[in-house]
């Protein structure tokens, strides 16, 4: 089997979420980290709108994400939208809040967060949702064995019209003369994902991996609520090619690891009647990279000690266009990275006490192409060094307690999107330099039982950053990144699961943060980060017997800001949910689920609304035992 996170950072407190595990009919990326009190989702929207995750209080640009292993931020981009990952064909999510494994990539500030597609199955599965605003959900897998060999054949589509009511200030939030409720326009979003996986078995214990996986997205971009943009269109396409070539270490003999990866993306904006504010608009932007890597995993060496080496090239591009504006495209921009990293393991006495160093550094040769002023073209190259350097160590006493501490240094370098702009709503800023963390957390684990009924976490963290690169709000519709000079991230948290009598269980998170601007200028220092609330809770509890299963949810959000001067204050708010499944036969699920039921009318980032009150259901054939309610 793969390893899980936990498994590969045991020192840590990285997380595995099984998709599944939240009850819903209409289960979203973002309804799974969501579950987790490390993640914090930030949303431009509903369901198909741009929404991002903080780890930790970390901003979005400062996270990592692999699909399989493959880094899906890149050199063009270090701001994913959860939105635009491939829901139906995920298996689970590895969530690494702090160190995360240096054989994957560069650290960085935010952690990250590998997306595990659906492995080889032996029987077909099929599923579809149908639900409010014109909610559509289809998807299907076909699998095969022979032998020693296995495949697997998915599709899947989501999509809604999101012609949700929303309250609409008139962009006078001191004047609620001129309120009222308004519809979302231009809120449709269509998405459709494929997946292909071969895995079969070669001499000498080996494996090989084939995989290809394909996005499309097809969205309106409304704007704000209270300035909507009734014709603004995005479109992403994005494929993924995967060869990896396996040999596990059996005895003396040490485990190896090839792998090449291919992918590309093309994303097209199209905003001609400049209703976004930064004049007409028409681009088409492509990106690009190759990644090939080897991993090298010793077995178990004497004293307790086991070691892993691993070394990477990568390859970026991006090729700007914009149809729609007088100057000429720029030329190709690259970005050319060479990594390589060391751990060590020394475990003693098995699981009782684990030891964990390990180390990465990474060259960067950047050739930047851009246009300057008036258009004239502009070029940057430079070389960059990131030194990642990590430590770990977990002591488990007895009586199911297990104590973790950990630190970690990084770095990242700006993108391409900080540093020029792009899709309408990012301005560019050249003058950007790469930022440095500097991250520990400490804390415990407790379980009576492996699998007993009761589970604790408690965890404290902190975070200390250097020229921390965050969006700012630039103008109503467009952000831009800057440096903040120094800042400080810290907070607990406390998360619990109970096993209680007659088919009950409890599962809920608390907790505290303080993200504080400590830069020298006297306007800044001391106030919040925004979009960064200091509380937050979470309660789930279900009920299972038999065929049925009926959980009952609710998330409470303290107040934040959503402006660096905290001058913008975003009101407390609670949402409340509640889902229902039933299993009249082995291979058949029928769910039932509403969202929002006090029908509160919210936005997590100014001007962008949440959708009210929802229902949705769903109907699953073929479809596994529902995973336990625990993140």
């Amino acid at each position: 089997p793969d390893p899980t996170a936990a498994s590969r950072m045991p020192t840590t407190f990285a997380r595995d979420i099984v998709a599944g595990s939240t009850g819903h009919a209409l289960e979203t990326v973002g309804d799974l980290l969501n579950r987790s009190g490390l993640v914090r989702i930030q949303q431009y929207g509903g369901l198909g709108a741009f929404a991002t995750v903080s780890v930790r209080g970390a901003p979005a640009n400062e996270t990592t994400y692999y699909l399989d292993g493959v880094p899906m931020t890149s050199a063009a981009r270090s701001v994913i939208s959860i939105a635009d990952l491939p829901v139906t064909a995920i298996e689970r999510l590895e969530v690494y809040p702090s160190a995360s494994p240096l054989s994957l990539g560069p650290a960085t500030p935010g952690g990250a967060i590998n997306i595990v597609t659906l492995p080889s199955l032996a029987r077909s599965q099929i599923g579809m949702v149908r639900g409010s605003f014109d909610t559509w959900e289809g998807r299907g897998s076909v699998g095969a064995r022979l032998g020693g060999w296995s495949g697997l054949l998915h599709g899947g589509y989501q999509g809604a019209r999101g012609d949700f009511v929303y309250h609409d200030d008139n962009g006078t939030p001191f004047n609620t003369a001129d309120d009222a409720d308004a519809e979302r326009q231009n809120n449709r979003f269509d998405s459709a994902t494929l997946l292909g996986t071969v895995r079969g078995t070669l001499p000498l214990g080996a494996r090989l991996i084939l995989r290809e996986s394909a996005f499309r997205k097809r969205q309106g971009v409304p704007g704000l609520g209270s300035v909507p943009a009734l014709h603004t269109r995005l479109e992403l396409t994005r494929s993924l090619s995967l060869l990896d070539l396996e040999r596990p270490s059996r005895g003396a003999w040490p485990g190896l690891q090839l792998r090449a990866a291919l992918d590309r993306s093309r994303s097209r904006f199209a905003d001609r009647a400049n209703e976004l504010g930064r004049g007409a608009m028409d681009t088409d932007d492509r990106m690009g990279g190759e990644q090939w890597s080897a991993t090298v995993t010793s077995g178990h060496l004497p004293l307790g000690f086991a070691a892993e080496a691993s070394g990477s090239i990568r390859a970026e591009r991006s090729e700007p266009h914009d149809t729609a504006d007088r100057y000429a495209d720029p030329p190709r921009s690259r970005r050319h990275t060479r990594g390589a990293a060391v751990g060590l393991r020394f475990e003693p006495w098995g699981e009782r006490v684990r030891v964990r160093v390990a180390r990465r550094w990474d060259r960067q040769r950047d050739a930047l192409r851009s246009l300057g002023t008036l258009g004239s073209p502009a070029s940057t190259d430079l070389v960059r060094e990131l030194d990642s350097p990590q430590a770990g160590v977990s002591i488990a006493p007895g009586r199911g307690l297990e104590l973790k501490a950990n630190w970690q240094k990084s770095s990242r370098s700006p993108d391409f999107t900080e540093l020029f702009g792009n899709e309408g709503s990012v301005v560019g800023n050249a003058a950007l330099v790469p930022e440095r963390g500097e991250t520990w957390d400490l804390g415990a684990e407790w379980s009576p039982r492996a699998r007993g009924p009761v589970r604790v976490r408690w965890s404290h963290y902190e975070t200390r950053l250097r020229d921390l690169i965050d969006y700012a709000q630039n103008s109503p519709n467009t952000i831009r990144a800057l440096n903040i000079a120094r800042a400080r991230i810290r907070g607990e948290e406390l998360t619990a699961w109970i096993g209680l009598p007659a088919g009950f269980s409890l599962y809920g998170f608390l907790t505290r943060q303080g993200s504080i601007d400590l830069g020298a200028s006297p306007v800044w220092h001391g106030r919040r980060l925004p979009l960064r609330p200091e509380h937050r809770a979470f309660a789930q509890l279900g009920w299972s017997r038999r065929a049925v299963r009926v959980t009952g949810e609710l998330e409470a959000l303290g107040d934040d800001y959503r402006d660096r001067a905290n001058r913008q204050r975003v009101a407390a708010r609670t949402f409340s949910g509640v889902s229902a499944s039933l299993r009249p036969l082995p291979d058949l699920r029928l769910r039932l689920e509403g969202r929002n039921l006090g029908d509160v009318r919210a936005s997590d980032v100014a001007g962008f609304p949440l959708p009210g009150r929802s229902l949705f259901v769903s109907i699953d054939v073929g479809a596994p035992r529902d995973p336990a309610l625990i993140p």
